[in-house]
C-alpha cells in the first residue's frame, strides 16, 4: 500500500521528533585531571578537561540530560572576567564527586572525591587580601526551576564586591535573582564573601532547596552572612552553619515577605557585628520563619540577640535547642531569641533562661562535646523523647545524621506529645538507649505499674503487646518478668 505523501511526511517527522527526544537525555563527562581524549564530553576518556568544564557542559547539555564531574578543582571561566559565572539549566543535574571510572552515580564519593568550583580566577588567593580579582559569584540559578540540581560541591572564593545596580556585590557563592528555585544538594559553600548581603548565596524574588549543605566562614557585608533572603521560599534540610559573619545576620537574614523554613539544621559560632543584629537568624519586614528540631549554639551579636531577633515577622520554634548563645548581657533569655516587634511562638524546645511557651525547658541538654561541636545528646539528656511529634514536618524520617528521627530510648520516660517514638529536641535523635532498657515498661512510662499490668493481661494468650520474651505468645513467663520488674526502671 501507497500512504499519501502528507501522511508519510507526518510519520517521518514523528520519528525524527521521538528520536530527537531519546537523544537529548545524554550524560555528559567532565575531568579538570584528564590531559588526553577527545575533549567533547562523551565519556570519562574524552570528559571535558578544561578548568571551565562545567560551564561548558552546560552549554551543551538540555532539560534531562546530567553533567558528572570528577574530583579536582574548576573555575567559572578561563578569562579574569569577574562576573562570568557558571550558570545552572532547568531541567539539567550537575554532580560532583567522582573519581572518574564511574559507571553509575551510586557508585560516587563527594565526600572523598572533593570537587571544588573556585572564584578564585587567578589562583592568588591567600586569604581576603588577595580576593578583589575573584569570580563576583561562582554560581548564577536566576530563571532555574526546581529540576536544576547541582550536587556534591565544594564552593569557595566567590567575592562580590561590584556594583549595587547589577547585583555584583550579593551572592558570592551563588545568586538567585527575580526568579528561578534550584536545588542544591549536599554542597559546601566555605569562605565566599560580598559587599551587601549573602556572602554565600544571595535570592530575591526567587527561591531555593537546600539538602546536606554547610555553609561555612561566609562574609556577608551589611546583610546576611551566609544568606541574605528578600521575598524568597527557601527550604533548608539538614544544614549546617558554622562561622558565617555579617552586620545584621550571622547566619541567615529574611526580609520583604521571606517564607523559610529550617529542619535538622545546626548554627554555631556565626556573629552579627552590627546594630540590631541577630547572630543566626534575623527575621523581618513580614517573613515568616519556621525552625524545627534543630540546634543553635554559641552564636553571637554585639547587640540585641545572640541567636535569633525577630523584628517585624512572625516565627516559629519547636523542638529546637537554643543554647549558649551570647550577646550584651551574657547568655540571657534574650540573647537565645529576642522578639523587637515580632510575633514569636516557642514550644517542647530548650533554650538558656526562660523562654515564655508550650513545655519549655531551661536544663542543660548534655551534648556530648559542646566544644567540639559534637550536638548528639549524651545519655538521660532531658532533649531525649520530649519533643512534640506534630511539629516534625511530614516525610521527615531521619535527623542531621540521616539516623532515623523517631527512636525510643526506653530508659527514658516519654515527657513529649505523639503516638509511638517521641522525637527528641534538636537536630540529632539520639540512637541507643541511655541504660540498659525495661522492656517490662510497655507503656514507656518509666516505671513498671498496674497500666503495663492491664496490657499484658489483656493480651493473655495472644500475640502482641506484652510479649516481652518474644515466644510468639503472651503467658506466665512474661508475666513474672513484669512482676520482677515492678516499680521505677532503672536510670
Amino acid at each position: 500500500m501507497i500512504l499519501p505523501s502528507s501522511i508519510t511526511v507526518s510519520i517521518v517527522s514523528l520519528a525524527i521528533v521521538s528520536f530527537s527526544g531519546e537523544a537529548a537525555a545524554a550524560t555528559r563527562y567532565a575531568n579538570a585531571g584528564l590531559r588526553t581524549g577527545a575533549n567533547d564530553g562523551s565519556s570519562w576518556v574524552n570528559a571535558y578537561r578544561s578548568a571551565d568544564a562545567i560551564a561548558v557542559a552546560l552549554a551543551a547539555s538540555v532539560s534531562g540530560d546530567e553533567i558528572w564531574v570528577a574530583q579536582g578543582v574548576y573555575k567559572p571561566t578561563l578569562t579574569t572576567n569577574r562576573a562570568i559565572a557558571i550558570t545552572l539549566k532547568s531541567g539539567v543535574a550537575v554532580y560532583g564527586g567522582f573519581i572518574g571510572n564511574e559507571a553509575t552515580r551510586d557508585q560516587r564519593n563527594s565526600a572523598v572525591n572533593v570537587t571544588t568550583v573556585t572564584g578564585d580566577l587567578l589562583g592568588n588567593d591567600s586569604g581576603a587580601l588577595n580576593m578583589t580579582d575573584n569570580s563576583n559569584h561562582v554560581f548564577v540559578g536566576s530563571g532555574a526551576a526546581a529540576t536544576a540540581i547541582l550536587d556534591g560541591f565544594r564552593i569557595v572564593g566567590g567575592f562580590a564586591n561590584g556594583a549595587t545596580a547589577s547585583n555584583l556585590d550579593k551572592g558570592g557563592g551563588l545568586i538567585i535573582v527575580n526568579s528561578g528555585s534550584p536545588t542544591i544538594r549536599s554542597c559546601a559553600f566555605v569562605g565566599n564573601r560580598c559587599t551587601f548581603g549573602g556572602g554565600a548565596v544571595y535570592i530575591f524574588t526567587a527561591g531555593g532547596t537546600f539538602a546536606d549543605c554547610r555553609f561555612e566562614n561566609n562574609v556577608g557585608g551589611s546583610f546576611g552572612g551566609a544568606f541574605d533572603m528578600n521575598n524568597v521560599v527557601g527550604t533548608f534540610d539538614r544544614c549546617v552553619f558554622i562561622g558565617n559573619t555579617a552586620g545584621r545576620a550571622g547566619a541567615c537574614e529574611s526580609y520583604g515577605s521571606s517564607q523559610t523554613r529550617y529542619t535538622n539544621c545546626v548554627f554555631s559560632g556565626n556573629s552579627a557585628t552590627g546594630a540590631n543584629g541577630g547572630g543566626a537568624l534575623w527575621i523581618g519586614v513580614s517573613s515568616a520563619v519556621t525552625a524545627r528540631n534543630s540546634t543553635f549554639v554559641a552564636n553571637s551579636a554585639t547587640s540585641l540577640a545572640g541567636c535569633i531577633i525577630n523584628t517585624s515577622g512572625t516565627s516559629t520554634i519547636a523542638n529546637c535547642i537554643l543554647w549558649a548563645n551570647t550577646g550584651p548581657g551574657g547568655t540571657t533569655a534574650a540573647n537565645q531569641l529576642t522578639n523587637a516587634g515580632g510575633v514569636t511562638s516557642v514550644a517542647y524546645s530548650i533554650a538558656q533562661g526562660t523562654l515564655v511557651g508550650t513545655a519549655n525547658l531551661a536544663t542543660d541538654p548534655l551534648f556530648v562535646n559542646q566544644a567540639a561541636r559534637d550536638f548528639r545528646l549524651q545519655p538521660n539528656s532531658p532533649a531525649i523523647d520530649s519533643g512534640a511529634n506534630a511539629s516534625v514536618p511530614a516525610g521527615t524520617t531521619v535527623d542531621l545524621a540521616k539516623n532515623p528521627r523517631f527512636f525510643d530510648d526506653l530508659a527514658v520516660a516519654n515527657t513529649g506529645t505523639g503516638t509511638g517514638a517521641i522525637v527528641d529536641r534538636g537536630a540529632y535523635e539520639r540512637q541507643e538507649p541511655s541504660a540498659t532498657p525495661c522492656p517490662a515498661d510497655i507503656n514507656s512510662s518509666g516505671s513498671v505499674d498496674a497500666l503495663d499490668l492491664a496490657t499484658l493481661l489483656n493480651n493473655w494468650n495472644s500475640v502482641g503487646t506484652g510479649d516481652l520474651n518474644n515466644d510468639g505468645g503472651v503467658d506466665a513467663q512474661d508475666l513474672a518478668i513484669l512482676l520482677n520488674a515492678w516499680g521505677r526502671c532503672a536510670p
